[in-house]
């Protein structure tokens, strides 16, 4: 319908031109005259742009939440019954914790021993390190020394017992000068090794906290109690308590591979029902299963629609838009710009007041614009209301204001 009337209003631009250039134009101006197509024009810009899915699924009541342990133990208490309002954090159940909380206080005790070992390191390589500076000075006395006393030997003013006892010296300098080096050397690893236990020791308690903090079982959403299904002083290796979600309608839908990455947990989509209105409400995503189907290889999301009109009931069909690949700083045009001619792509540029065909490489599209990869610049002015009505080269008349060529 579109096209038809956009294709009246171009045959009456021929006319009117045709009417109002006869009396003053020539055949040959009328001719060219009438030839021009009435197009709208835009210029190719770039944004941000994003490649929506759809997948058709069905509304439901509420969501069912089995609450597991997130390690076995023995339950010491279940602090909910069935009915009971909880929040999402709120503590529901709690497994026997005397063996976590010893472990974490034993972690703890590691970790301030650890944490005083880099000071004694730090005191040992001060002292090394005097040590050593001590033994230097003593070593070039004594080197000095021997220096000397070669001197006085040589011209017969020392005996050979004091150059043997200087030559003495001299060599336990030395040899003392190494012992303290390699002294310096194992405090300065010391160091090292007592911050290397601080780390581990630092890991030890975070792993205690982490058991510590599983023995307090949490409801991960808030809901009411629907089922108590252990008891203290059972096992729990499954699931202790039941929870329903209230007040929110959900839509349940199953993705592919391909397409679960996009809708973590949290995650904005928009949800249409057509038999209420076809209305895009606002949805998020509620839970994502980590595991595919094994029959269908489909993964199950539900998405909660918090503000869904009375008209929305359960049971009713539902399609959940999301955005899946996204491109940032994209080329995009109008998607109805682009144009089919002998299988090849096509986006009409106007050059010189003509219609000239520009072959193009499309990438994603959002429903309205489209990506364009290869075949235009930013910037040039490309024809999006008439272009199935023009062809190569021929004249064109811009009739929107749009940016001349």
């Amino acid at each position: 319908m579109r096209k038809r009337s956009f294709a009246v209003f171009t045959l009456a631009f021929f006319l009117a031109a045709t009417a109002v250039g006869g009396c003053g134009k020539k055949p040959a101006d009328q001719e060219a005259a009438a030839a021009k197509v009435a197009v709208e024009v835009a210029r190719v810009t770039r944004g941000n742009i994003a490649q929506p899915a759809r997948v058709t699924g069905t509304v439901q009541a509420g969501t069912t939440v089995n609450v597991t342990a997130a390690t076995p133990g023995k339950l010491k208490s279940v602090l909910v019954h069935v009915g009971d309002r909880v929040s999402r954090g709120q503590i529901i159940a709690e497994l026997e914790d005397d063996d976590a909380a010893a472990r974490l206080a034993q972690a703890q005790a590691g970790l301030d021993q650890a944490r005083t070992a880099p000071a004694q390191a730090e005191a040992g390589i001060k002292q090394a390190e005097a040590r050593l500076k001590q033994a230097e000075v003593q070593a070039q006395l004594d080197e000095a020394n021997l220096q000397r006393t070669q001197a006085l030997f040589d011209s017969g003013a020392a005996s050979q017992q004091q150059l043997d006892a200087a030559r003495t010296a001299a060599a336990a300098s030395k040899e003392n000068l190494e012992i303290l080096r390699g002294a310096l050397e194992a405090a300065r690893a010391s160091l090292a090794s007592s911050q290397a236990q601080i780390a581990t020791a630092e890991a030890a308690v975070r792993q205690a906290q982490v058991a510590l903090d599983n023995c307090y079982i949490k409801a991960p959403v808030d809901g009411v109690v629907a089922a108590r299904l252990l008891e203290p002083g059972e096992t729990a290796q499954g699931a202790v308590v039941t929870l329903v979600t209230t007040g929110d309608l959900q839509v349940e839908i199953n993705v592919t591979e391909e397409d679960i990455n996009y809708l973590q947990v949290g995650k904005k989509v928009s949800v249409e029902v057509p038999a209420a209105g076809n209305k895009a409400l606002e949805g998020s995503v509620a839970s994502s299963s980590p595991a595919a189907d094994k029959s269908t290889r489909l993964y199950s999301v539900k998405v909660a629609i918090p503000d869904a009109p009375a008209e929305v009931k359960p049971g009713m069909a539902a399609t959940v838009v999301f955005q899946t690949r996204e491109v940032q700083n994209a080329l995009l045009v109008p998607k109805n710009a682009v144009v089919n001619r002998s299988g090849q792509s096509i986006v009409y540029t106007v050059v010189d007041g003509k219609a000239m065909g520009q072959v193009v490489t499309t990438g994603i599209d959002d429903g309205r614009n489209i990506e364009i990869l290869k075949g235009l610049n930013e910037g040039t002015t490309i024809i999006v209301k008439g272009q199935d009505f023009v062809n190569e080269s021929q004249p064109v008349q811009i009739v929107n204001g749009g940016p001349q060529a």
